[in-house]
């Protein structure tokens, strides 16, 4: 009997997504627990931005723009970008809880579930739990991305991080329409998830042409490109208009400049160019480095590159869309952060790729990991940005310790 064509294409991908096919609730509830313990201790170790708080009351911060748009409704708010971002605005305005607890309870959310998905991801490639476990420790480690997240339960950060996550993981188990979901909600909540669009490309377990692969991409994509242009049309900005500004709470009234000429072309020159291109400095690759990701989880994400160059370069298309939002936006530690699901997944694969060479064993990696992410938590409850000489001790430590043993252990032997 005779093979129509294609069929060949088409067996060797359903056997490649029956490989990733999803697991069952049960399997999910263990790693969403843990993530939802972490988050726990996040909380009881950092200064929430709660009402009634100073951190909440100052002025000025993206924070009183989103509980605004939730006030009115997303659809009567017109400040650029936040007007822009309706998905956690609409969905706390619709809540029946008080907007603040609304905010918190879909932050918490997206974030127990975002740890939730990185954990399952590593699973699926065939990691041990334990370090599946260092993965999402060491993510939930970088307090920019994360820690911030909760702290600043306001912002849409946390959902589109949820996002970008899931996306990950729909795309490279080859689920053509919940990536699309995801990856629309995700741009509803805020564009940054749009930096996943690749992965659908990048990602996708496939032996299909090219061509096929490219088209199926572009069709798992475009749902959320069209969602975003149609918000932009639908809900106009008015920074510039005094009497708009003027007419929103003094929170936001008192600051005009902060929202004033909010246009590509004059933020490409005065944030991209004259700020990060012009203005490089010693800060910003430290920004771009040590202080969100800290020295423990570059090394392992080198490592996990050296170890797997090909997963690495799938990754960088989404890499490079995050870091091109510094050519817009003013944010620097909590936009890199949006890098850190890739950059966790290759520490894990770096992590497991020092395993295999008997350096370390998996439940020693965790161990390290769950250093990082203490030290995450005793840094004080106002603190974001990673104390890199305190990682790097704690990372050079690991190393001699490691070493140590190896050496031991290869004496005794």
């Amino acid at each position: 009997m005779s093979t129509p064509a294609g069929g060949g294409t088409r067996a060797a991908d359903d056997r490649l997504r029956a490989r990733l096919r999803p697991a069952g609730l049960a399997a999910h509830a263990g790693p969403f627990l843990f993530a939802a313990g972490l988050l726990a201790l996040l909380a009881a170790a950092t200064r929430l931005r709660l009402e009634g708080t100073v951190e909440f009351a100052d002025p000025g911060w993206d924070r009183h723009y989103y509980l605004q748009a939730a006030r009115d409704g997303p659809w009567d708010f017109h400040i650029a970008p936040y007007c822009w971002r309706v998905l956690v605005p609409l969905a706390a305005w619709a809540s029946p809880l008080p907007l603040q607890w609304s905010f918190f309870a879909i932050a918490a959310a997206a974030l127990a579930t975002t740890g939730a998905a990185l954990w399952t991801i590593l699973r699926e490639e065939g990691l041990p739990a334990p370090l599946a476990a260092a993965g999402a420790l060491l993510m939930f480690s970088a307090g920019w991305g994360v820690r911030y997240q909760l702290a600043d339960f306001w912002l849409p950060d946390a959902a589109a991080t949820a996002a970008i996550v899931l996306a990950m993981r729909f795309a490279r188990q080859g689920r053509a329409r919940a990536f699309a979901l995801t990856l629309l909600a995700g741009a509803l909540a805020k564009e940054v998830a749009l930096a996943a669009a690749p992965l659908a490309l990048t990602l996708a377990p496939t032996t299909a042409s090219p061509r096929v692969r490219a088209l199926r991409a572009a069709a798992m994509t475009a749902p959320a490109l069209a969602a975003a242009a149609a918000v932009r049309l639908a809900i106009p900005a008015w920074n510039d208009d005094p009497a708009y500004i003027a007419s929103l709470p003094p929170a936001i009234a008192r600051f005009p400049e902060i929202v004033a000429n909010y246009h590509y072309p004059h933020l490409l020159r005065e944030v991209g160019w004259n700020g990060r291109v012009r203005g490089f400095d010693r800060s910003l690759a430290e920004a771009l480095t040590t202080r969100t990701f800290g020295p423990l989880m570059l090394l392992l994400a080198a490592a996990g590159a050296v170890a797997r160059p090909g997963l690495a370069l799938r990754l960088a298309p989404f890499a490079a869309l995050v870091l091109a939002q510094l050519l817009v936006a003013r944010d620097t530690e909590r936009l890199i952060a949006f890098a850190a699901p890739a950059a966790a997944w290759l520490a894990a694969v770096g992590a497991a790729e020092l395993c295999r060479r008997g350096w370390a064993s998996p439940a020693q990696v965790t161990v390290i990991a769950g250093g990082a992410f203490a030290l995450a938590l005793v840094s004080g409850p106002h603190a974001f940005a990673l104390d890199v000489r305190a990682q790097a001790a704690l990372a050079g430590a690991s190393a001699l310790a490691l070493a140590f043993e190896r050496v031991r252990v290869s004496l005794r032997g």
